[in-house]
């Protein structure tokens, strides 16, 4: 909702970033301070503790049904049950309040803060409580009126989303690229190779397939021998690029992933994705030569897109290191 008011809406608009609505939840808001004990979580209306940070059952059940409501919206009939399971979204919700009561912790720790000006300052620039001239209060109490909020609550939670913004920009922003990390990452995305590949179920059974496989690549088999042996197949792929990979492969980020872990010659262990399991055999590969990255006309737009999901990637693993070393009791029944 704080993101609607800032883009100028005074209502819960339909269609609105949903993407976004799926990375952040909107309203939640979350009690400081008081412990909880293991196992008395339930009876306290508590969902989870994050180092002593109580996380409500009430605000669980509000993102919760804001996270269904934008699924609803992005996919339409086709979010049911089955897809709200596979997707195991009350997990991921109780995750990202994990993750936002971390990073306001840190916040604390290190004293990173929101003063009453930048405050103030962020609800007057909101196109939503504009008037004719500027910033309208009476506007402003109106809108919150609508949405059933009170001036302390809204401003106590856009408060600690604005502290949010300012450690992830923080993190994000000590992240640099090197000449070095470019080229690599340039001659990585356009090497061409040449693969052998059994493409397996997901899941148990291609991994019951792949445990078959590697036992008769230990005897010395080569790949498609060992895969018909276990009613499999393999077929061999390229050259081609790795940012253009064929049509067939439909998990190219993880399938990526474990080609560029290999060297000519050598078969991969089994590579999870979600829609299909890999074992991969690298036959050949050819980088693309160095004039191709220095005469690229789109290098500076390569390398702010690279330099972008640096920082993402930086900035999701501090989070982990955040979530690995706080305490944090989860009631499951709650779920």
């Amino acid at each position: 909702m704080l993101k609607r008011m800032r883009e100028g809406s005074a209502y819960f608009i339909k269609g609105v970033m949903l993407l976004v609505v799926f990375a952040f939840i909107g309203t939640i808001f979350v009690v400081w301070g008081v412990k909880s004990t293991p196992g008395d979580l339930g009876r306290r209306g508590v969902v989870a503790t994050v180092s002593g940070t109580e996380i409500l059952l009430d605000d669980y059940q509000q993102a919760l049904r804001q996270q269904i409501e934008a699924y609803k919206q992005f996919f339409g009939d086709r979010f049911d049950q089955k897809m709200q399971e596979s997707l195991d979204l009350k997990r991921q919700v109780v995750e990202q309040l994990i993750r936002r009561v971390l990073v306001l912790q840190y916040a604390e720790r290190v004293g990173i803060g929101v003063s009453a000006e930048e405050l103030a300052d962020q609800i007057r620039r909101m196109p939503a409580f504009a008037g004719k001239d500027g910033f309208s209060r009476q506007r402003y109490l109106d809108i919150l009126r609508a949405n059933r909020l009170t001036p302390d609550r809204f401003e106590a939670d856009l408060r600690q989303e604005m502290t949010q913004g300012k450690v992830e920009a923080l993190i994000r922003g000590a992240v640099e690229l090197s000449e070095a990390e470019a080229k690599e990452a340039f001659r990585q995305i356009h090497r061409q190779v040449t693969v052998e590949l059994a493409q397996l179920p997901a899941g148990e059974e291609g991994k019951k397939l792949a445990d078959k496989i590697t036992v008769a690549l230990g005897q010395g088999k080569s790949l498609a021998a060992a895969a018909r042996e276990a009613n499999a197949t393999a077929k061999t792929y390229g050259p081609f690029p790795l940012d253009a990979l064929p049509k067939e492969i439909p998990d190219p980020g993880i399938f990526r992933q474990g080609v560029s872990l290999l060297q000519p010659g050598e078969t991969s262990p089994l590579v999870a994705g979600q829609k299909a399991s890999y074992l991969i055999h690298l036959v050949s590969q050819q980088d693309p030569p160095d004039a191709e990255y220095e005469n690229n006309k789109d290098k500076e737009a390569f390398r702010v897109q690279l330099l972008l999901q640096k920082r993402a990637a930086v900035f999701a693993d501090w989070l982990l290191e955040l979530r690995r070393q706080a305490k944090v009791t989860i009631d499951q029944d709650s779920l």
